[in-house]
């Protein structure tokens, strides 16, 4: 896990309150992937403190295991800006003219800056990015990552790998190009109540469902355990 989680010390009581309005909209967006059927995973895009994109996940309704929260919403920028979401990275979409053409050099021009826009933006979600969702964060340059909960089997940013600094820590000199700032913990629990709430809910998609009818929603969840203090 992560050694910094929140709160840091080093941050100021308004910028606190700041991320913490921006992870209440994540929430939101986890509520309403939860009301349908949807594992509860919210994110919101930032940029100069204005949401810029929001996203959910959407991997039963759509059938695509890769139709996590963060895909999501960075799709739904990328795209509106003349981008789509490969296996490999992003692509430019073939909506311009002629080679050499002004109008389409302008419009391409545009098109790069929106993209280059993501290297200062800050991508809030309820749970820690996976593996495969952190190492695309990485492709389009996302500039740091605020999340709730732990993800301790697919953690990309610190629960099982630490796709977001490749080179190593990110204060020392070894630190590369696409390696992005992590906070973890903010509004963890109510995170972790909202994945209790989904895994009662019976899932009429499953190959074989099981019986959740003795199941009992447990409304605590423990503290957080500062690794730092047993190594």
């Amino acid at each position: 896990m992560p050694l910094d989680p929140y709160p840091s010390p080093s941050m100021s009581d308004g910028d606190r309150i700041v991320h913490l309005e921006f992870m209440r909209n994540a929430i939101a967006m986890a509520q309403i992937a939860l009301e349908n059927s949807e594992t509860p995973v919210g994110c919101v895009i930032v940029h100069n403190n204005q949401i810029i994109s929001r996203g959910m996940n959407g991997t039963n309704q759509s059938f695509n295991g890769t139709r996590h929260a963060e895909f999501v919403a960075l799709n739904n920028y990328i795209s509106r800006n003349g981008f789509h979401i490969i296996d490999s990275g992003v692509e430019e979409s073939n909506r311009t003219s002629g080679v050499g053409d002004d109008s389409s050099s302008t419009q391409r021009r545009i098109r790069e800056d929106s993209l280059g826009i993501l290297t200062n933006c800050t991508l809030y979600v309820t749970v820690e990015p996976c593996i495969m969702c952190a190492s695309l964060l990485r492709q389009v340059g996302i500039r740091r990552v605020f999340f709730g909960a732990w993800n301790e089997k697919f953690g990309g940013t610190g629960g099982v790998l630490d796709v977001h600094k490749i080179a190593g820590s990110l204060k020392d000199s070894s630190s590369q190009k696409g390696d992005y700032e992590v906070s973890g913990g903010w509004l963890r629990e109510e995170a972790i109540l909202l994945l209790r709430r989904f895994y009662l809910q019976e899932n009429e998609r499953a190959p074989e469902p099981r019986d959740k009818g003795k199941r009992i929603f447990n409304p605590i969840v423990s503290d957080i355990i500062d690794i730092s203090d047993h190594t």
